[in-house]
């Protein structure tokens, strides 16, 4: 027995919530990544390059964070396979080129001393040059008509222009155009990668965003499509922040009026309304009964932490004879309504009992509402209590319902 208890609670359909939601923003990003790669798979396939496709499976609206699991645990495992094979023959692709590049002869700088052989050798190295500059230029040619599907769009036309001037050079001015445009294609690879990176993460965050209410999901929304590529990933964590304090609040309400629901079933009514409790800050309002008028339960939800405290507390115009026995009432209905939300997916975890008082806290008789009546005849009274278990009772089984399709 207790004058007070503190409860931590644990609500299954808000985890189930945030895993659905983590999942379906996986799912969303890896429906790009598929698409970029079916893009490059469709290039490669013209150039010889074939893999089999990889898939990204649709799932249901209502589907549970397990089928989304499966989702997207089969959703990577396709589409790395598929881009490992990729990259696989990419890599003997530029094996092959290098070698050929390796091949191309190499022409020498400075002429023999001996006039009789000045003029063949020069005619010599001129045929030489002009052999090496042409197979540079292929080389050149081959480079960027071969990996212009994994460059940026925009620097495509650059490339080729680059690749056409190899030609007018010497073949030693052409080999290092040659190399500097082999590092020029590296790097549109390598930003194209990250533009790719960074299109998956802003899909993925704005599919986080979708569960908050309209005004606040349009805001945030608009922040995601403006917020440069290099600074999406900070702001991931705000908008997992956000969606965080929102699904906070969301089960805040959920909680306390299954709680609620639950003490009315015990035959409780509720003092101040239903929306004073739920506004900002630490929130009071008071429970009252039947069968113990004088007395009643405040309740205080602690708006920070997954929290609430029920209290016994008496009117302030009342007799104090009967306050170890509304003690004992309050704790016995506690005991009773904790391990009844159990069984809907709202687990209470006790964190402090206060020990019971001689003299329990008052409160200003005000506070109790019209509705509890010490002279409230018995058939009114049974009606009402009636009324409020049904009400729970349909509470409670559409709690059960929901845990089944997330357990």
């Amino acid at each position: 027995m207790s004058s007070g208890t503190s409860y931590d609670w644990a609500y299954a359909l808000e985890r189930e919530r945030k895993r659905q939601a983590e999942l379906r923003a996986e799912l969303e990003r890896l429906r790009v990544r598929h698409r970029q790669l079916r893009r490059l798979q469709a290039a490669l396939a013209t150039q010889g390059i074939r893999a089999a496709l990889a898939e990204v499976a649709d799932v249901a609206a209502d589907a549970d964070s397990t089928q989304l699991g499966i989702a997207v645990t089969e959703a990577r495992t396709s589409l790395d396979a598929l881009e490992a094979r990729l990259e696989g023959a990419l890599a003997q692709r530029t094996q092959e080129r290098a070698a050929r590049w390796a091949a191309t002869p190499a022409v020498a700088n400075d002429l023999p001393a001996e006039p009789s052989l000045v003029t063949a050798l020069a005619e010599e190295r001129a045929r030489a040059d002009g052999t090496a500059v042409a197979a540079l230029a292929r080389a050149a040619a081959d480079l960027v008509e071969t990996e212009a599907v994994r460059c940026v769009d925009d620097e495509r036309a650059e490339l080729v222009r680059l690749a056409g001037r190899v030609r007018e050079f010497d073949a030693v001015r052409a080999r290092r155009a040659l190399t500097d445009l082999e590092s020029r294609v590296a790097a549109s690879i390598r930003l194209r990668r990250d533009l790719e990176q960074a299109e998956q993460r802003r899909v993925e965050l704005l599919t986080l965003a979708g569960e908050l209410p309209e005004e606040e999901r349009a805001a945030l929304r608009q922040r995601v499509a403006r917020t440069p590529d290099e600074e999406l990933a900070g702001l991931g964590d705000e908008v997992r922040a956000v969606v965080a304090a929102h699904r906070r609040r969301q089960a805040r309400v959920e909680v306390t009026e299954q709680v609620l629901a639950a003490l009315g079933a015990q035959g409780y009514e509720l003092g101040e309304s239903f929306d004073d409790l739920l506004a900002g800050g630490r929130q009071v309002t008071l429970l009252t009964s039947a069968k113990t008028p004088d007395y009643g339960v405040r309740l205080t939800v602690d708006p920070e932490r997954d929290r609430f405290m029920a209290i016994t507390v008496r009117r302030d115009d009342a007799d104090d004879g009967d306050d170890q026995h509304a003690q004992q009432l309050v704790c016995d209905d506690l005991d009773l309504i904790e391990a009844e939300l159990a069984t809907g997916g709202l687990r209470l975890r006790k964190v402090l009992r206060r020990p019971v008082q001689p003299r329990v806290a008052t409160m200003p008789a005000r506070h109790w509402p019209a509705a509890v009546n010490p002279g409230q005849s018995a058939e009114a009274q049974r009606t009402e209590e009636l009324r409020r278990a049904a009400e729970y009772e349909r509470q409670r089984r559409a709690n059960q319902q929901a845990k089944g399709r997330t357990s």
